[in-house]
């Protein structure tokens, strides 16, 4: 064990073989999980049924197709790695995207901090053919208190917005075909929930 580690390359095949001793292992697992993935006994039976056996020539194309890889993968590990980690990356980045909410308010759109109480006495509609409830935003009030229900952090704010005609908005940023108003729910400066108002 010991002469191992005190084994010192000497010549450039030494090199070359400390150089492909990773590619080795990153090809040996390629290899496993293809085999693991190549089908089994019934899927071939099946495909001999349908007229579709795999010949000699098929498996001569595998072999090739396997091998050139494993020599590419020995010879340029290196890209292979860098490959995936910005692959890797990518998609985290990706994800989290995915998972950002798609609002039409974002950030900058924000005018000033509300008091959801003072927000409800300036919207109460009052229609002399009752047409509209007497209730605050009218017709809209279930998604007002929707909007409220889980605002149950202290640190979370409600704050109006208004967001121009022909503005990129949301997470697809897409245009605005009018203006937009209402209220977003804040906290830490990210934006929770929005309650739209008005749309000119």
């Amino acid at each position: 064990m010991d002469s191992i580690f005190l084994w010192r390359p000497e010549f450039w095949f030494h090199y070359l073989l400390i150089y492909i001793v990773p590619g080795a292992l990153m090809a040996a697992y390629f290899l496993i999980n293809a085999w693991k993935e190549r089908p089994g006994e019934f899927a071939k039976g099946l495909m001999k049924v349908m007229g579709k056996e795999v010949s000699l020539v098929d498996q001569l194309k595998e072999f090739l197709v396997y091998f050139f890889a494993t020599a590419c993968v020995l010879l340029g590990w290196p890209g292979f790695v860098i490959y995936y980690l910005i692959h890797k990356k990518d998609g985290a980045a990706h994800q989290a995207w995915q998972e950002l909410p798609d609002f039409n308010c974002s950030p900058e759109f924000l005018i000033s901090k509300v008091n959801p109480v003072d927000a409800e006495i300036a919207s109460y509609i009052i229609d002399p053919l009752r047409t509209v409830p007497t209730l605050p935003f009218g017709h809209l009030n279930h998604g007002w208190i929707n909007f409220l229900a889980n605002t149950t952090d202290e640190g979370d704010e409600v704050w109006s917005f208004y967001i121009p005609k022909g503005s990129s908005t949301g997470k697809y940023q897409s245009q605005c075909t009018s203006d937009i108003r209402g209220y977003a729910k804040v906290r830490n400066k990210k934006i929770l929930a929005e309650f739209i108002t008005e749309r000119d």
